[in-house]
């Protein structure tokens, strides 16, 4: 029986993803062939939990896999345990361009850069069909100032904007001064933060009525984000890693349909892409051990940089220069009637694109952002 492990945010401002993944993992780890014992010790949602628990997995634990936890903060500080003891981590939670540039040799990550987060949805912004005809211009960005995850989109987008030829009218911090955004009249908006902080310009962009061709945050893919606001959550875009409506018959594993049926019926609730990633990340580290016929973990590590497959979750292809994801394509996704629909790239569509995107706020109604 295979024995894995991982320091998850069970507590503290990650509490909600960090229980998502460790369903996700808990899932794969009822599913899988041959047996897996599962040890989560909770990180706290802090930088000193996450590194005492990847070292507690790998030295009193003896895990025979480690899987890194939720937020790319976090996984940085795990990512320095296990390099310093020689381990994989089989990163599923974080996405900062950050962890490549510390040249991390074994890190084995499931997801699209950060840099890359807003790149679909710039050219979704460029393409006339798809926006009714409109030609996007100009571009809004604000972006969180804390951790490396939100200025690594931020500065990803800027990169993209500029190579589409889209003008930046207003680059900055939040919070931003919708006030200001409003008398620039930005064809697109983009917003990246934390939750709470995208969920508290939402709903400022929601009271000041701003009107924009194209509004999308990182964190309206998210349950929580439609949730929270409710109607008013009502044409916001953004990113998404995953969605359960996606369609295909991969190489590996279950498809979306599935995997969402089945952690549906465990838990009663609906799969979210943190419990996704983290399933995810069992099915490749699982195929590797396979491959590799070993739980060394130079071999695995090896197996990852040679593995081109599809899973449910997307396909799982590594560059072998950077070390990056590099198969793993993101989608755009918009909140119409109070459900989530993917609107790009069209080849995963299951719907168009709606737009204006409304001005009217319907309720604007308080959020609570509790963990919950």
């Amino acid at each position: 029986m295979l024995k894995v492990g991982a320091a998850l945010s069970l507590s503290g401002r990650f509490a909600v993803q960090g229980e998502q993944a460790r369903r996700g993992l808990l899932l794969w780890a009822e599913q899988a062939n041959g047996g897996v014992e599962l040890v989560v010790h909770d990180d706290a949602s802090t930088r000193a939990g996450a590194a005492a628990g990847t070292d507690r997995l790998i030295v009193a634990d003896r895990v025979d896999l480690l899987f890194g936890p939720y937020s790319s903060v976090l996984t940085i500080a795990a990512a320095e345990v296990s390099e310093r003891h020689g381990r994989v981590l089989w990163n599923h939670g974080g996405s900062s361009d950050a962890l490549d540039e510390r040249g991390f040799a074994r890190v084995v990550t499931l997801l699209t850069p950060a840099s890359r987060y807003f790149e679909p949805v710039l050219e979704m912004a460029v393409d006339a069909s798809a926006m009714g005809g409109r030609v996007a211009r100009t571009v809004a960005l604000a972006y969180g100032a804390a951790g490396t995850f939100p200025r690594a989109v931020a500065e990803g987008a800027r990169r993209h904007a500029s190579r589409l030829g889209l003008q930046i009218v207003y680059h900055g911090e939040y919070p931003a001064p919708v006030d200001e955004l409003a008398t620039l009249r930005p064809d697109v908006v983009l917003g990246v933060g934390t939750t709470e902080a995208d969920l508290t310009f939402a709903l400022e962009i929601r009271r000041q009525r701003l009107s924009a061709s194209l509004i999308a945050l990182v964190a309206a893919p998210i349950e929580h984000f439609g949730a929270a606001l409710g109607p008013d959550a009502d044409g916001f875009c953004g990113p998404s890693q995953w969605e359960p409506t996606l369609q295909g018959q991969p190489d590996l594993g279950p498809t979306s349909a599935d995997f969402a049926a089945s952690f549906r019926q465990r838990f009663g609730v609906e799969p979210d892409y943190p419990a996704a990633q983290a399933y995810a990340a069992g099915l490749v580290a699982a195929e590797c051990v396979r491959r590799a016929g070993s739980l060394d973990d130079s071999a695995l590590r090896e197996a990852a940089g040679t593995l081109d497959l599809t899973i449910f979750y997307g396909r799982f292809r590594l560059d072998p220069a950077t070390g990056q994801q590099a198969g793993h394509q993101i989608v755009v996704v918009q909140w119409q009637a109070s459900r989530k629909k993917v609107v790009w790239p069209p080849d995963a569509a299951t719907a168009g694109l709606q737009l204006p995107v409304p001005t009217a706020a319907p309720t604007l109604r308080p959020f609570d952002d509790s963990p919950s």
